[in-house]
C-alpha cells in the first residue's frame, strides 16, 4: 500500500507540482472533509497550506472520480435524548406512567442472511426491503452467509416485523436469519432518508437533516420553505445538541475496491479484557492509509464479539489484516467473508479520525493516550458557517 505522507507544510501557499504533492493534497482534503464536510475552500486551503484554487480543482476531481457524498454523521444516542425531551415537553405528570421509553430510543443491529438452494437477484432483495426505514445497508456476501445487513430500529419488535416482511417479499426462497445487537461502533453507515423521516423531531428539523443527507455542502435554505435565519438556528441547534456529530463524507468509489468482513467471537473473555487495549493501541498507531481500511467496527452481543468491515487493495492485503489481528492474542475466534456489492444503502467508506471514537476514549481514560480537547470555534469561523448556510 502507498504510505500517506503528512499534509503539505511549506512557508507560503504553493501550487501542486508533481504526483507526490497531488497525492498528499488528495489525502489531506479527504481527511479535512471527513472531519467537517461544510468547511469552506478557504479554510481547507489555509489548513493544508496550498492555494485555494488547487483545493477547489482537486475537490471537484475527487468528488467526480470517487463518487463522494457529503452527509451528516447523526448520533442516535443524542437524538434519543432530544426526542425524549421533545416528546414529553407537553405531557401531564399522570401521562408519564404510560410512556414507553423503548419506543423512543433507537437500537443498532447486525444481520446475516443465509439462503438455501437458489438465491434471489439483487432487484428482488431491494424490492423485498421496500421503503422500510429499518435497513440502512444490505450487501451481498461470498462465504458462510449470503447477505449482510446493518439495521436501525426502535425495538426488537420492529426488527422482527421487518424480517417477516422481507421474508414474505421473497416467496419461494428458503432463508435463515442471524441478528446481533450492537453495543459500540467505530466508523459509520450513512442513514437513509426513510429512517430520518421517523425521527420524532419538529418537521423543520427533519427537513434540514434530510437536506444535509442529500448534500451537506449545499445551501440549506434553498427550496425548503424555511428562511435563512431559521435554518441557521436549526443547524446550530443540531450541532449544539450533538444530534449531528459532524458533517462528513463517504466514497462510493474508493481507491481500494476490495471489501471484506471479519466476524469475531470472544472465546476467552479474561484474555480479551487483558489484551484489548493492545488492539486499540495498534489501531491508533496505524498510518492514515490503514485507518482508511477500517471502514466500520462494531462490538456486539449474542454472542459477545463484533465485526470489522475493511476496504483494501486486494485479497492479500485483507488476509494481512486478519493475520495481524490474530497475532495480538486477543482470545477471539475469527471468520471472514468478501463483500461483493451493496444492494440497499451504501458502505460509509471514508478516512476517519480515531480520536473521535469510544475506543480512543477508553485508552484516554486509562491514561494510555492523550485526551482530546474539543476546540471552540472562533467568532470568524462561526460567522463563516452562518454565511454558508
Amino acid at each position: 500500500m502507498t504510505k500517506i505522507q503528512p499534509p503539505i507544510t511549506v512557508g507560503n501557499p504553493r501550487t501542486i507540482v508533481n504526483n507526490e504533492d497531488k497525492s498528499r493534497l488528495e489525502d489531506a482534503i479527504l481527511r479535512e472533509l471527513s472531519m467537517d464536510a461544510r468547511q469552506s475552500m478557504s479554510s481547507m486551503a489555509e489548513k493544508i497550506n496550498v492555494r485555494k484554487t488547487a483545493v477547489s480543482r482537486e475537490l471537484d476531481s475527487l468528488t467526480a472520480e470517487r463518487g463522494i457524498r457529503f452527509v451528516p454523521e447523526i448520533s442516535l444516542e443524542e437524538l434519543w435524548k432530544h426526542e425524549l425531551l421533545y416528546t414529553t415537553k407537553w405531557m401531564q405528570k399522570r401521562e408519564f406512567g404510560h410512556l414507553d421509553v423503548q419506543q423512543i430510543g433507537f437500537g443498532e443491529y447486525l444481520g446475516f442472511v443465509e439462503f438455501f438452494g437458489r438465491k434471489p437477484e439483487d432487484y428482488e432483495i431491494a424490492k423485498a426491503a421496500g421503503n422500510s426505514p429499518v435497513p440502512q445497508n444490505i450487501s451481498a456476501l461470498h462465504g458462510k452467509y449470503s447477505l449482510f445487513m446493518y439495521l436501525v430500529a426502535r425495538n426488537h419488535q420492529d426488527i422482527c416485523f421487518f424480517l417477516s416482511t422481507f421474508q414474505k417479499g421473497l416467496p419461494g426462497y428458503k432463508m435463515r436469519f442471524w441478528i446481533r445487537p450492537i453495543r459500540k461502533t467505530l466508523g459509520f453507515f450513512p442513514f437513509r432518508n426513510e429512517l430520518i423521516q421517523t425521527f420524532r423531531l419538529p418537521d423543520k428539523y427533519k427537513k434540514i437533516l434530510i437536506a444535509l443527507n442529500d448534500d451537506a455542502r449545499s445551501r440549506l435554505s434553498h427550496d425548503h420553505e424555511i428562511n435563512k435565519n431559521t435554518v441557521t438556528y436549526i443547524y446550530k441547534t443540531l450541532l449544539e445538541y450533538k444530534i449531528v456529530d459532524r458533517t462528513t463524507i463517504y466514497m462510493k468509489n474508493p481507491v481500494n475496491q476490495f471489501a471484506g468482513l471479519i466476524e469475531y467471537s470472544i472465546v476467552d473473555h479474561a484474555r480479551f479484557q487483558r489484551n484489548r487495549n493492545r488492539w486499540f493501541e495498534h489501531l491508533i498507531k496505524m498510518d492514515n492509509n490503514r485507518l482508511g481500511s477500517y471502514t466500520f467496527m462494531a462490538d456486539t452481543y449474542d454472542p459477545y464479539g463484533g465485526i470489522i468491515l475493511a476496504n483494501t487493495r486486494n485479497a492479500t492485503c485483507f488476509e494481512g489484516i486478519k493475520k495481524q489481528i490474530e497475532g495480538l492474542d486477543l482470545g477471539i475466534e475469527i471468520h471472514s467473508q468478501i463483500l461483493a456489492r451493496s444492494i440497499v444503502g451504501n458502505l460509509g467508506v471514508r478516512n476517519f479520525d480515531l480520536r473521535h471514537t469510544n475506543q480512543y476514549g477508553m485508552l484516554a481514560t486509562d491514561g494510555l493516550v492523550p485526551k482530546v480537547e474539543k476546540l471552540q470555534p472562533t467568532r470568524e469561523a462561526e460567522r463563516q458557517a452562518c454565511m454558508e448556510l
